[in-house]
């Protein structure tokens, strides 16, 4: 095992070798189809970021940079005309030993190589609207690495994705492993553990690149860097021609570009009237904000309605799941949150005074794989901050929406601003709704909700960590109803018991003193307050009524014990923006991608729904026969393989 404590700059390849064996190098790129397959995560891509923006009428471009034998550029080929899109991909090598071997395949539709740098490509003019690399990164230096960065910006009309592996023990062994048995008449398995000594870690890859770059990590120990246009252009620029051995194309390709920018984007398309935004959020939590932000990063012209005038400093949710982590991540906040927070390494069930058994949430040392805990009203100004840089202004607080009206084309918003004699009339080709459990605008739209309530009360507070469980979430499943607790920041612990009725007037000390009873525990004073609260499930009959979308709590309310509401919100966001964007892009499209929004979102709800009411089930008062037969599942599920699924369900990466 080398060290892979610094990136092995130095490290040559077999087949970076003018003089390899011609036999193992034809081999090696007839192998990375597969190799691809597996570790490089490109369908995923495909579906998360290139789908949604193609069409079937209209043609899009896609420049594949390094293309190597070509095998991502055919992959993406197959898989647009297999979805019926039309994507038009041109795929670029300076290798001449790389673009023999890629033209002498058979051809596919809308796919042609070049033998070029993107340099030539930026020099003579061209604009594609996505540009894509695979496994380039790591082949090089910090100059190199910033003149493709910035040849990607002058060639991408709408986003660039490259995409590398990371450098990790666990790559390198997995890698190692695996390849193993296979390939030996290749340079795949040599060449692939150089590449990965080569490779960056995320830290180093965001300290390389310049403002504007996100870096996402994905497993396996994948890094994917993203880059999005501040305008969403929809090009019309003809592919480049094929061009001889020198990298000279025959077309230019430049076309007409239809581009929306954030000022034309402000402005009443038809000339008078109300302004016109694209999307106007209503609510400014957690979940619209970040919403917001999303479709901000992907240049779009949003705005965002907040009742409050100033953010609640109230704690409320505190829970974030690794599949929320993805979606901070694409907003670029990720890394700030995390150092802000405390991480959950596993939970402990106790009851009567002993250990029924422990889960361990993660095993892995990425920081993106973790369960972590942070107040929300720290969560929620991380998130107004970065709004704050990708929107300015676009945040207005002290706004109350009261009437929507969907006038086909476009959404007309009433409002009041608060110490105002008179509203305020807004428009939007779309509206989020992402004003909470109790949505003034899902009332108004008429949108019913079905209900699931069992009566449960519940009362929190937050006090001094004992340091009795540091790091660990603990369940005690009591006789009389269960008391959780989870780490905060700052050496504090968040305490919540269920209670036979609401409890609106009990103190922190009447808090402390029921948990006493119950475990035995004995809390420090503390000068936060209780809060009580019922156990409300609802989810509505539609997500989207016409141009007006429902999202998180707006859309379904989840049990808060178990930390599902917050990240079950976050994640409609991470769906909701891309969705939005190719409806405004493409209006033929807009019903299609609306539908499936509203049928994927009210389906994990329901998910989430069902692993709520068992986690409160498993919480109810029970003795005797009951309760022996409860803490006797619950030690069946405390071990493997049981216990990895239910680790699984409660960090929500079923999601």
């Amino acid at each position: 095992m080398p060290s892979l404590d610094r990136r092995a700059i130095d490290a040559v390849e077999l087949m970076d070798d003018p003089d390899c064996d011609p036999g193992k190098l034809a081999s090696t790129y007839a192998n990375f189809r597969f190799v691809n397959a597996v570790v490089s995560g490109w369908r995923g891509m495909y579906r998360r970021d290139i789908r949604p923006a193609l069409s079937s009428t209209r043609e899009s471009t896609l420049l594949d940079v390094g293309c190597g034998g070509g095998d991502v550029a055919r992959s993406l080929a197959r898989w647009a005309a297999r979805d019926g899109l039309r994507l038009n991909i041109t795929a670029v090598d300076p290798d001449a030993r790389a673009h023999a071997y890629a033209t002498g395949l058979p051809p596919l539709p809308g796919l042609r190589f070049r033998r070029a740098l993107s340099s030539d490509l930026v020099d003579e003019g061209h604009r594609f609207d996505f540009v894509v690399s695979n496994h380039v990164l790591h082949h090089l230096t910090g100059e190199q690495l910033g003149g493709l960065l910035a040849d990607s910006e002058r060639l991408a009309a709408r986003r660039v994705l490259h995409a590398d592996i990371e450098r990790s023990r666990f790559g390198y062994l997995g890698f190692g492993l695996g390849t193993w048995p296979f390939f030996r008449r290749s340079f795949i398995r040599d060449d692939g553990l150089t590449s990965i000594r080569r490779s960056f870690t995320a830290r180093e890859l965001r300290a390389a690149v310049p403002p504007g770059w996100q870096v996402t990590r994905e497993h396996p120990s994948r890094l994917v860097l993203r880059w999005e246009a501040r305008t969403a252009a929809v090009s019309d620029a003809s592919v480049p021609a094929e061009a001889d051995a020198g990298g000279h194309g025959h077309g230019h390709g430049h076309g007409r570009e239809r581009e929306r920018t954030w000022e034309a984007a402000a402005n009443n398309p038809l000339g008078s009237g109300p302004r016109m935004r694209e999307v106007i959020v209503v609510g400014g939590g957690p979940v619209g904000i970040l919403l917001a932000g999303l479709l901000a990063v992907r240049g779009v012209d949003v705005e965002v309605l907040e009742q409050r005038a100033e953010p609640s400093l109230r704690s409320r949710a505190i829970g974030i799941h690794p599949p929320s982590l993805r979606a901070l991540e694409q907003l670029g906040v990720a890394e700030e949150v995390l150092d802000r927070a405390v991480r959950i390494r596993g939970g402990v069930v106790r009851s009567d005074g002993r250990t029924l058994g422990r889960l361990a949430f993660s095993a892995t040392t990425d920081r993106m794989q973790s369960v972590i805990s942070l107040p929300q009203s720290e969560t929620e100004a991380v998130l107004r901050a970065r709004l704050a840089e990708l929107a300015p202004g676009r945040l207005r607080g002290g706004i109350t929406v009261t009437g929507v009206s969907d006038r086909g084309d476009r959404v007309a918003v009433e409002t009041v601003a608060d110490g105002m004699p008179s509203g305020e009339t807004l428009e939007a080709r779309y509206v989020v709704a992402a004003d909470g459990a109790r949505s003034l605008v899902r009332d108004l739209l008429g949108i019913r909700c079905t209900a699931r309530t069992g009566g449960e009360t519940y009362l929190m507070s937050d006090y001094p960590d004992t340091g009795e469980y540091l790091g660990e979430a603990v369940l005690y499943f009591e006789r009389d109803g269960v008391v959780e607790s989870f780490p905060l920041p700052g050496g504090r612990r968040r305490w919540v018991a269920m209670t036979p009725t609401l409890l609106t007037d009990a103190t922190s000390g009447d808090l402390a003193a029921l948990i006493r009873a119950r475990t035995g525990t004995q809390l420090p004073p503390t000068t936060a307050a209780a809060s009580a609260f019922p156990v409300q499930q609802r989810l509505a009959t539609s997500l989207v009524a016409g141009r007006v979308v429902l999202v998180g709590d707006a859309g379904h309310q989840i049990s808060p014990i178990g930390g599902q509401g917050m990240n079950l919100g976050w994640l409609d966001a991470l769906q909701l923006a891309p969705a939005l964007e190719r409806a405004l892009r493409e209006p033929d499209a807009a019903t299609s991608v609306l539908r499936d929004y509203d049928r994927r979102r009210r389906r994990s709800a329901r998910m989430a729904a069902r692993q709520a009411g068992f986690n409160m089930a498993m919480g109810g008062p029970v003795e005797g026969l009951r309760l022996r037969a409860r803490n006797g599942l619950v030690r069946t599920l405390a071990v493997p393989p049981a216990s990895a699924v239910l680790a699984r369900a409660f960090t929500m990466r079923w999601l």
